[in-house]
């Protein structure tokens, strides 16, 4: 991938994981591709295409060459070169990140310290979170209506996680994962994002809604992240919430024994790719 600044020259996963921090500083952006010249030979595809971008406003024309390889019937960019008329700052009114090296001081700068979420067994509490039916909003909406509603919808969560002694440990998209030294400060703050989403979206049609799952165990931890069984369970309890629903598995059921946290509605269901049947339980939010 080539882009506008000297700097912007990569290769391989450098290119993906740069380009894709650039997209998160820049957010969306409507733009249009005003011509379009394409050519292919067997497994060989070649394109140039002349677009208009609408940044703040102001229309910028920017032109852009693909080479592209036929893969198993799809054809996947290898090369890219987008630039635009000036730099960089010229043009978007702020830096970019355009090397490895400066990508890498912001993730350490960015991660979040996961240690309070630990409790003194091990063991963590994972909650998952996802807006219901994104990809449908996103097409009612139009972009910068659905960006309004990410960026609101992260707030709320920033702020729930904060408030309950949780962290926010990755976004992506309108997704979120959450950890906790606790089931309880977990599933209270499941509770609270659920009442400030109702709240904030109140008044927008179509409605927005929140599924959220959570589970509590034991799980790896690198790089100041968390994997393994675990998480992926969480993530597959928060997958059968409906929305506007806080979901706990059999394990943080038990946990909340004497919390006063009530749950009304057990549910016996099966789980993507862990065997048998599973008990998850929702919270009572009234």
């Amino acid at each position: 991938m080539i882009g506008t600044d000297l700097a912007e020259w990569w290769h391989g996963p450098e290119a993906r994981a740069i380009w894709a921090r650039q997209i998160e500083e820049l957010g969306s952006f409507p733009f249009t591709c005003d011509e379009i010249e394409a050519w292919e030979e067997g497994s060989v595809g070649w394109a140039s295409v002349k677009e208009t971008i609408l940044w703040e406003g102001e229309q910028i024309d920017s032109r852009a060459t693909y080479v592209l390889h036929l893969e198993r019937g799809e054809w996947k960019v290898v090369n890219v070169h987008w630039s635009l008329p000036k730099a960089n700052l010229e043009v978007l009114g702020r830096e970019l990140t355009v090397s490895l090296e400066e990508l890498e001081r912001l993730v350490q700068r960015e991660q979040p310290d996961l240690s309070s979420t630990l409790a003194a067994d091990g063991t963590v509490t994972i909650v998952f979170t996802d807006i219901v039916d994104s990809t449908v909003m996103l097409g009612r909406l139009g972009d910068q209506p659905w960006l309004d509603v990410l960026r609101t919808h992260n707030a709320v969560i920033a702020a729930a996680t904060t408030a309950h002694g949780g962290t926010v440990v990755e976004t992506q998209g309108d997704g979120s994962m959450l950890a906790f030294s606790s089931a309880r400060q977990g599933v209270t703050c499941a509770t609270a994002i659920q009442r400030e989403i109702q709240r904030a979206f109140d008044d927008r049609s179509p409605q927005i809604r929140v599924r959220i799952g959570v589970h509590t165990g034991d799980a790896l931890r690198e790089a100041e992240h968390f994997f393994g069984t675990t998480v992926h369970y969480a993530a597959r309890v928060a997958s059968q919430a409906r929305g506007g629903e806080v979901l706990v598995s059999s394990v943080v059921r038990e946990l909340l024994s004497g919390s006063g946290i009530d749950l009304i509605e057990s549910r016996e269901v099966e789980l993507k790719g862990l065997d048998g049947s599973h008990r998850l339980s929702a919270v009572d939010l009234s």
